[in-house]
């Protein structure tokens, strides 16, 4: 493992340094094919999503090549981003002020080291709550695989950061790599590929692609080289670049910040993401839906890369944030309740045991909808238009709770819950069961309707279904 191999690649460049003391960028002329052979790009998958970067469009890199090679006046002008790792780079002046003389080196080290390495590279970015819920599933996974040690595991609860579930992974991986599934080694190896290289590609990548299959000549590209640009930084200007240009789209933020940072990394840059428009709390909230051993919608979330989840991540993230952040109206189910004074992270579990009970009230219609993909239950309208309902119940029972000196009904969870299925007695899963003749229900006027047909069906005690508006062909 300590025979490396290393190669060497020189340019001429500029230094560039924007403002007094900022850090210096090397501006440099690159052939794509040549920047492939020290650069990757670290991109996310269903099945490892640690990578910040876009999915990669095939037809999009198609676009530049067929562009480039259409007329020799066709030009991409923008510079490629690249982070360096700092000790692969070497900048030396030559006589000509402001101009460099770069060595970019390459070590081409063993698989089996590369895992190793990129293990104590995971664990150095762990904060010390991080670093102990690692050390509790890495206790985990030596004991023998029996129902206990499974119960254990769900005790345990949910890593401190997605990032602290694939440092303890990749434990696993470095000590027993054959152990895992075929589909975890392959996705492990495929991630580190991607990020074994000195430099990884922040901006430009189909560019880059598109330009690389250009077959008649090498096509050159202005690079620009960040040296020594940590993972927290890497991914905050992966943002504000890609954020000014084609916008990310929240469901692409949300997992790229929830998911390539550990808790440390994004409390640290809080303030920077706030200034730039990003709640950073807000951005974890789906993932501890999609992984949390508390969440009934766990491993049900699709994040558009893939894999098996159902629920757009985008209508996860608006039924969540309007129980976290409840609407003007349910102010006083807050009074009282210390999580809605304190961080909003704490709201979490109310919302877990809140969307639980109806889980357990509509059992039968929940599995059903899992194992088909969706049903009526799971639309965005029926969601929200669900949790409004209850809330709503909550807000009724709130105002005899006031009179009899007794505390808001989301105070205590179990009560919660007990209150959830007393809200929903008296609609049936028959509602959701039978087709809805009313199609285009996600409008806040066709919402409106449909909270109004389920007090309707309340109101009837779960008859005459049939004969509401809802359920009658026109």
């Amino acid at each position: 493992m300590t025979n490396d191999q290393v190669r060497t690649f020189q340019y001429t460049a500029l230094v560039v340094r924007q403002q007094p003391g900022a850090p210096d960028m090397y501006l440099a002329s690159i052939p794509a094919a040549g920047l492939l052979e020290w650069a990757d790009v670290p991109s996310a998958k269903a099945d490892y999503m640690a990578g910040y970067q876009r999915v990669y469009n095939e037809s999009r890199a198609k676009d530049i090549k067929e562009f480039l090679e259409n007329d020799v006046n066709n030009i991409t002008p923008g510079a490629i981003v690249v982070a360096v790792d700092g000790a692969a780079i070497d900048a030396q002046p030559t006589s000509v002020d402001g101009v460099l003389s770069l060595t970019v080196s390459v070590t081409d080290a063993s698989f089996e080291l590369r895992l190793a390495r990129h293990r104590e590279f995971f664990s150095s970015r762990l904060s010390e709550a991080e670093a102990k819920s690692v050390d509790s599933l890495i206790e985990l996974a030596a004991k023998s695989s029996n129902a206990e040690a499974e119960s254990d595991a769900d005790e345990a609860g949910i890593p401190e950061s997605y990032i602290a579930a694939l440092t303890a992974e990749l434990a696993a991986a470095c000590d027993d790599f054959d152990s895992l599934t075929v589909s975890r080694q392959r996705a492990i190896k495929q991630y580190i590929e991607s990020v074994s290289k000195p430099g990884l590609i922040i901006d430009g990548q189909h560019r880059v692609f598109g330009a690389k299959d250009v077959s008649l000549h090498d096509v050159y590209l202005p690079v620009v080289l960040l040296p020594g640009l940590g993972t927290a930084e890497q991914v905050f200007h992966f943002y504000v670049l890609n954020n000014k240009a084609k916008p990310l789209t929240p469901t692409e933020l949300r997992r790229t910040v929830s998911t390539s940072l550990t808790n440390q990394e994004i409390d640290n840059l809080w303030k920077r993401f706030e200034d730039s428009g990003v709640n950073p709390e807000a951005t974890r909230w789906t993932h501890k839906m999609n992984t949390d051993p508390k969440s009934p919608f766990r491993n049900l979330i699709d994040f558009g890369l893939g894999g098996g989840g159902f629920i757009k991540e985008n209508v996860a993230y608006q039924v969540v944030s309007k129980f976290v952040n409840m609407p003007r109206k349910y102010r006083t189910l807050q009074q009282g309740v210390p999580a809605w004074a304190n961080a909003t992270e704490e709201r979490l579990d109310y919302f877990f045991a809140f969307w639980a009970a109806i889980k357990e009230r509509y059992s039968d219609l929940w599995d059903s909808g899992v194992k088909s993909g969706g049903n009526q239950l799971f639309l965005k309208a029926a969601m929200l238009v669900l949790q409004e309902f209850v809330l709503d119940f909550f807000v009724s029972v709130k105002s005899v709770r006031d009179i009899e000196g007794k505390p808001s009904p989301i105070a205590d969870m179990e009560e919660l819950s007990a209150l959830v299925v007393a809200a929903l007695k008296f609609l049936p899963p028959e509602f959701f069961t039978l087709e809805w003749q009313e199609k285009q229900l996600d409008t806040s006027e066709r919402r409106t309707f449909l909270l109004q047909q389920m007090e309707m069906a309340k109101r009837n005690q779960g008859k005459f279904l049939g004969n509401q508006q809802l359920f009658k062909k026109s």
